[in-house]
C-alpha cells in the first residue's frame, strides 16, 4: 500500500490545526459565525476521515475501510457547503467595509478560498474515479489535505514568530509574508510527495498547481481594489440558494466520479470497494 505512514503525519497536521486555530476561533466558539462552524466541521470531519481510512487500510481492516469510506459522501458535501458559506461570510464583511484597510486581506482571499474549494473538489473527484487504482486513489485523498497547510503555517507564524505578527495597522503588511511562507510550504510538500513516486504522483502535481494559483492570485488579483469590489458582489446572492446549489453540485460530482470509476470487477487496478477516502 502507498503512503504507509500518511495517517501518522496527518495526525500531526490535525494537532497543528487545533493549535493554529485555538486563539482566533476554537477558544471562543460561541462568538463564531455559523458559517465558520459549518466550515470547521466539514474540514475536521474530512481530516479525521482520511486519517481513519489511511490507518484502516494499512492495518488490514479492509471491511471497516469500505464501510467508513461511505462517510465521504457526507463529508464531501459538508466541506464544500462550509467552504461556500465561509466565502459568503467574507464577502458580506468586505461589502460592508470595502475601503476599510482592515478588510484588505479579505479581498485577497477572493482567489485563495474559492481555489481551495475547487481544488478539493477536483482531487476528490479524481480519487473517486480512481478508487480501483490504489496508487492514485490513496494519493488523491491525501492530496486533499494539503490545502490545510498554508492556513496552519500562516497562523502559527503570526501567533508565535514576532517578525510575522500583523495585529496592528503598522504591521499589517506582514500578513502577506506569513501567507507567502504558508503557500510555499504547501507547494514544497506537494512537490516532495510527487517526487517520491513520479509515476503515480499526478494528484500531488494537481494539488501543487492549485496551491501555486492560490499564492499568485493572493499577491496579484488580491491586491487590486476593483477585484475586491467584484468579490464583494458575491454577497448580493442568496445564501440559501448558494448552499442548495453547492450541495447539488457536490452530489453531481459524487455521482459522476463514482460512475466514472467503473463497477467492481471491471478489471481496473485495486479491486472493488466504496473506498472513497483510502490513503
Amino acid at each position: 500500500m502507498p503512503l504507509a505512514n500518511a495517517h501518522r503525519y496527518l495526525i500531526v497536521m490535525l494537532g497543528l490545526t487545533l493549535w493554529a486555530f485555538w486563539p482566533g476561533y476554537l477558544s471562543n466558539l460561541p462568538a463564531g459565525k455559523s458559517a465558520w462552524h459549518v466550515h470547521a466541521a466539514g474540514a475536521l470531519l474530512w481530516a479525521v476521515l482520511v486519517i481513519v481510512q489511511s490507518w484502516s487500510i494499512h492495518n488490514g481492516k479492509r471491511a471497516f475501510h469500505k464501510t467508513v469510506g461511505l462517510a465521504s459522501f457526507v463529508a464531501f458535501p459538508l466541506f464544500l457547503v462550509g467552504g461556500v458559506m465561509a466565502i459568503y461570510a467574507e464577502t458580506v464583511t468586505l461589502a460592508a467595509g470595502l475601503h476599510d484597510p482592515e478588510n484588505f486581506s479579505l479581498g485577497q482571499f477572493g482567489t485563495f478560498d474559492p481555489l481551495a474549494n475547487i481544488g478539493f473538489a477536483v482531487l476528490f473527484y479524481g480519487g473517486l474515479k480512481a478508487r480501483r487504482n490504489v496508487q492514485l486513489h490513496a494519493r488523491y485523498m491525501v492530496a486533499t489535505t494539503l490545502f490545510l497547510v498554508a492556513p496552519i503555517v500562516f497562523r502559527l507564524l503570526e501567533q508565535h514568530v514576532p517578525g510575522f505578527s500583523s495585529d496592528t495597522p503598522e504591521t499589517a503588511y506582514r500578513f502577506s509574508y506569513a501567507m507567502g511562507v504558508g503557500n510555499i510550504a504547501a507547494f514544497v510538500i506537494a512537490i516532495y510527495l510527487y517526487r517520491l513516486a513520479p509515476k503515480h504522483g499526478r494528484p500531488f502535481l494537481v494539488a501543487a498547481g492549485f496551491i501555486a494559483a492560490q499564492g499568485l492570485g493572493f499577491e496579484t488579483l488580491g491586491r487590486v481594489e476593483s477585484f475586491h469590489w467584484l468579490f464583494s458582489r458575491f454577497s448580493l446572492l442568496s445564501e440559501p440558494w448558494l448552499i442548495v446549489a453547492t450541495f447539488v453540485a457536490s452530489v453531481a460530482i459524487i455521482w459522476h466520479g463514482w460512475n466514472a470509476g467503473g463497477a467492481a470487477g471491471s478489471g481496473a487496478k485495486g479491486g472493488g470497494a466504496p473506498e472513497a477516502a483510502q490513503a
